[in-house]
C-alpha cells in the first residue's frame, strides 16, 4: 500500500486515466513486467496536462530511463525535447522507442547529467527531473540556471514512499537520499525565485514555476 495514498484512490485514479494503446502501452506493460522503475500513468497524463496548458517550446528531461516519461512530455510538445539518460542499455532502449513511434524531436544525450548539463546552450521552458535522487539539489541549480523566466521545474519522487514527511517510514538504507531530498523541498519552497507546490501524486511531484527577476 503507498504511503502517500490510500490503494483504493490510487486504483479508481489509474482507472480514471486515457487509454495508453499500441507501442505505447507495450512500452508501460514491458516495464512492469520487468519490474523496471517508470513514473504512473496518473504523473504522466499529469506532465502530457502540463505541456499542453504551458506550451513550451524547449523541454530538459533529466532522467529518460527506457522512454517513458519522454512520451509523456512528447505527446502534445510543439518544439524540442532534450533528455539525459547515464544507463547505455537504458539510453538505447528509449531511442528504439523513440524512433518506432516517429519521434524526430526528441534529443537524446547519454551519460552523467551533473556533466552534460553544465555543457547544454539556450534556455528552456520546461524541465522534469527524474534522475538520481541524491543529486536533485545540484540538478536544481543547473535547471535555475537554465530555466527561462515563467517556466516550470518538476520533480518526481520527491516524498519517497512517505520518508521525506515522516521519519516512521526512515529506513537507514536510504539516509543521503532522504536528507537530499529534504534539502530539494525545503529550497523550493524558501526560493526567493520560485513559487512551489507539492502534490501528493505518485510517489510526490514538486512543481515549480521560476518568477521574473527584477
Amino acid at each position: 500500500m503507498s504511503n502517500l495514498v490510500q490503494e483504493w484512490i490510487v486504483k479508481y485514479l489509474r482507472e480514471k486515466q486515457p487509454d495508453r494503446e499500441g507501442k505505447f502501452r507495450e512500452i508501460e506493460e514491458s516495464a512492469l513486467e520487468r519490474g523496471f522503475p517508470i513514473i504512473e500513468p496518473e504523473v504522466g497524463n499529469l506532465l502530457n496536462l502540463l505541456v499542453k496548458l504551458h506550451k513550451p517550446k524547449r523541454i530538459l528531461e533529466i532522467g529518460a530511463a527506457i522512454g517513458y516519461s519522454t512520451l509523456w512530455l512528447a505527446r502534445d510538445l510543439e518544439g524540442e525535447l532534450v533528455t539525459i539518460e547515464l544507463n547505455e542499455a537504458s539510453a538505447r532502449e528509449a531511442q528504439d522507442n523513440f524512433d518506432t513511434l516517429g519521434y524526430d524531436n526528441i534529443k537524446l544525450l547519454t551519460g552523467n547529467a551533473l556533466e552534460i548539463l553544465p555543457t547544454l546552450e539556450g534556455k528552456f521552458d520546461f524541465i522534469f527531473i527524474d534522475a538520481a535522487k541524491g543529486q536533485y539539489p545540484n540538478f536544481l541549480e543547473e535547471s535555475l540556471r537554465l530555466i527561462n523566466d515563467g517556466g516550470l521545474i518538476i520533480a518526481d519522487d520527491v516524498l519517497f514512499k512517505g520518508m521525506i514527511a515522516d521519519d516512521r517510514f526512515y529506513h537507514p538504507r536510504y539516509s543521503t537520499l532522504t536528507r537530499r531530498l529534504r534539502e530539494y523541498v525545503d529550497t523550493i519552497m524558501d526560493h526567493p525565485l520560485l513559487d512551489s507546490s507539492i502534490i501528493p501524486l505518485g510517489d510526490g511531484l514538486a512543481i515549480s514555476i521560476k518568477k521574473e527577476e527584477e
